[in-house]
């Protein structure tokens, strides 16, 4: 009889030698296809040496700076407006000239206006003598009153002399009862309208005193409105303001102005200034007292900033910028000129000069030479920037040169060769 057991169970092994050589193999493939792949992928482009611009890494003091346009503008510039609207009737002067405070420029007619202000000196002067006459019949009767006054007084003082004496020979029986009676009434009359005409004198000039001090201050009133009727109708010979030169002035017989219209401008010749226009993105970087230049006659001028208007328009502020030092003679004014204005303080810094690279490369790397006649893709950062130079933070030392020319042809290559 065959005897039964249990089966024994033969665990299978995970790792074979045949698996440990196909996984071996595999990461071998993948390793030496990623490295061909990279040293196929590392291309390198023929260049000739004539076509390409070489410079030098430098270092040295890095200021940061922008190029602005700038308008030479006198200090004091004076508008001449007109007061009054019409039309040119004559010219006295020229432009380009020099005027003394009050010469007088151009004549304006205006015949409604004239005639308005005409019809209300007419109406203003007819007020002013209706004042006047009541001014002096008040008078007239304060007079008239202060006359009955006195005749008033002189009565009653004769009266109170035969009053007193009649009293005298009354008491001696001199004189009838009767006759006392009507002397003694006759000074009580004549006492009684003595005062009632002094209150009345004294009331009435009272009353007149307010009453001749209100016309006198409407006449004033009045006569101050005829003088600015005069002014008006001589507001319409332009004057003058100010002492100066004389631009902006071309006035034509017939031409119509505004009221408060530029017919002119005047420099009162007190010195120069810039009007410079910034970027926008530099508003707040852009301070009153910054200094800044420029080239002039093959010198080189300073300014400093003096007022920063942060108005924005065109996508652009203005800055007003004053001459540090004496202004050159043969400066004008009108003339434009390109401003260096100096965002930061001079640092020692690594640099490389603005060229053509940086359209293709962003500035993110540079091609850099070696001794080997070849030039090998390097990334850099940078910093700020001036007209002439970018500052470099990393990836750079001074003394290396790198291609400077544009990367259009070879920005996708990582190496040069220069032939």
């Amino acid at each position: 009889m065959r005897q039964l057991g249990m089966d024994k169970r033969i665990e299978k092994k995970k790792w074979t030698r045949k698996k440990i050589t196909y996984i071996t193999g595999s990461i071998l493939f993948v390793l030496l296809a990623f490295f061909g792949f990279k040293s196929f992928n590392k291309k390198i482009f023929k260049a000739d040496a004539s076509r390409i611009t070489v410079k030098e890494v430098i270092e040295g003091q890095f200021q940061d700076m922008i190029l602005i346009d700038g308008d030479i503008e006198p200090i004091n510039l004076v508008l001449v407006n007109t007061l009054e609207g019409g039309s040119v009737k004559e010219i006295f002067v020229e432009d380009g000239v020099f005027v003394e405070k009050g010469t007088p420029l151009i004549h304006l007619s205006n015949p409604t206006a004239t005639l308005g202000y005409l019809n209300q000196e007419t109406a203003i002067v007819e007020q002013i003598n209706n004042l006047r006459n009541l001014k002096l019949s008040l008078e007239k009767d304060q007079r008239n009153l202060d006359e009955s006054l006195i005749d008033s007084e002189n009565s009653l003082a004769e009266t109170t002399r035969r009053y007193k004496t009649d009293s005298i020979l009354y008491g001696k029986d001199v004189i009838a009862k009767n006759d006392f009676i009507d002397i003694r009434e006759s000074y009580r009359y004549e006492r009684e309208k003595r005062n009632l005409l002094s209150n009345n004198v004294r009331k009435s000039s009272l009353d007149n005193k307010v009453q001749i001090e209100q016309i006198n201050k409407s006449i004033e009133m009045m006569q101050r409105n005829l003088e600015l009727i005069h002014e008006n109708i001589e507001k319409m010979l332009v004057r003058a303001p100010v002492s100066g030169m004389l631009s902006s002035f071309d006035p034509v017989i017939g031409e119509s102005y505004g009221r408060n219209q530029t017919v002119a401008k005047i420099d009162i010749q007190s010195g120069f200034k810039i009007k410079g226009r910034v970027d926008e993105y530099y508003l707040s970087t852009v301070k009153p007292g910054q200094l800044a230049r420029f080239s002039f006659d093959g010198q080189l001028i300073d300014l400093k900033v003096k007022k920063v208007l942060p108005e924005v328009n065109n996508r652009q502020f203005e800055i007003e910028l004053e001459f540090v030092g004496e202004v050159p003679e043969a400066i004008t004014i009108g003339q434009s000129v390109q401003v260096r204005l100096e965002l930061s303080k001079a640092q020692h810094s690594v640099m490389i000069p603005r060229g053509n690279y940086f359209q293709a490369s962003g500035g993110q790397y540079v091609f850099v030479l070696n001794d080997q006649g070849e030039a090998h893709k390097r990334y850099i950062k940078l910093g700020n920037n001036n007209p002439g130079y970018y500052q470099v933070l990393e990836g750079l030392e001074a003394g290396e040169r790198f291609i400077s020319s544009s990367y259009q042809d070879f920005k996708n290559y990582e190496t040069i060769e220069i032939k």
